[in-house]
């Protein structure tokens, strides 16, 4: 006979049953690492039957997959909708970037699975490798657009001689960084301090 707990996590949403599923991969796939992680143990880990999880990802590689689509799709899904509707300069909208992009890393999946990346690359699959660079790619276009807007609108001229605009990501990157190699989890005290900093680095990338 099936349990109270049992019968509750069978009644539990799709997506929140994904969600599940996700974060015990990435503890698994984190622990182990990708090629020995074990669909069996990832299963169990989330509550579910071997079968159970197969009816939700078909293969490791599907569910690699949809980690990484959690920290590299969402932004390209987001777009621009944080753009400050009220901004009146160069640092409303600078402030309104920074906001956004550290907002980011309050989600616990989120470090968890760059570090993931950063460890796998070397040993993903082709298919996903082929994926990650779409992926990279299309983030390269996104900064593109970010940025062509903030020309169009006044905020900046185009500064001279910048031919990539993930320099925008520059101080995320930085920040990245400094907490993968720290092994520490950010604290909202350690996101805030980033705070002025990400602003003042990026005002002197982008004014002329």
């Amino acid at each position: 006979m099936l349990n109270e707990s049992h019968r509750r996590r069978q009644r539990l949403p799709a997506e929140v049953r994904v969600q599940q599923i996700l974060d015990a991969a990435l503890a698994e796939f984190s622990r182990h690492g990708y090629n020995a992680a074990r669909m069996e143990d990832i299963a169990q880990a989330a509550g579910l039957s071997k079968g159970g999880l197969y009816a939700h990802f078909p293969s490791k590689e599907s569910l690699l997959q949809k980690l990484l689509e959690r920290v590299l799709e969402a932004p390209l899904l987001e777009n621009l909708h944080w753009w400050p509707s009220e901004a009146r300069s160069l640092e409303d909208l600078v402030a309104a970037f920074v906001d956004h992009t550290l907002q980011r890393l309050t989600d616990p999946s989120i470090l968890p699975t760059i570090r993931l990346l950063l460890a796998e690359a070397p040993r993903l699959p082709a298919c996903m490798q082929d994926w990650h660079k779409n992926m990279m790619r299309m983030h390269a276009e996104n900064h593109e657009r970010l940025m062509q807007r903030a020309i169009a609108e006044g905020f900046l001229t185009a500064p001279e001689g910048l031919t990539d605009c993930s320099i925008l990501m520059l101080p995320m990157t930085q920040s990245l960084f400094m907490i993968l190699a720290s092994g520490e989890a950010p604290t909202p005290a350690s996101i805030e301090a980033l705070r002025p900093q990400h602003r003042l680095l990026l005002l002197r990338l982008l004014r002329p």
